[in-house]
């Protein structure tokens, strides 16, 4: 009879290596979103997609992060600097207002705290 014993090991070793991986990147981008708002003007701001769910999270995933209130001419400047901030080339930025997804994104989003 065969035992996957050690194949469920390794399965479970880099599941939870994802998991870690995860909550050091929101975390990351979390206190890259603290600089940023010394920087630029933005009311609000939701980190998305994998890196806000446990399930579907991997080493390739990129992060999402979608604004209200940033004005277009520091969409890129944010891009840049939440990307250098967070130390990975993957950053997408989401201007939320009249993005289809808007509501999606809010209500399942982790949203940033202003700290102060």
């Amino acid at each position: 009879m065969w035992s996957t014993h050690i194949l469920d090991s390794a399965r479970a070793k880099k599941k939870q290596a994802r998991e870690q991986l995860r909550v050091r990147l929101l975390d990351a981008a979390m206190q890259a979103l603290d600089k940023l708002s010394l920087l630029l003007q933005f009311d609000k701001a939701y980190v998305f997609g994998s890196v806000a769910r446990q399930q579907g999270f991997d080493e390739l995933s990129d992060l999402d992060i979608a604004f209200a209130g940033l004005r277009d001419e520091d969409y890129f400047t944010a891009a840049a600097f939440l990307s250098r901030e967070v130390g990975i080339d993957e950053v997408d930025v989401v201007q939320l207002e009249g993005h289809r997804l808007a509501s999606t994104i809010v209500k399942e989003g982790i949203p940033w705290k202003r700290k102060g």
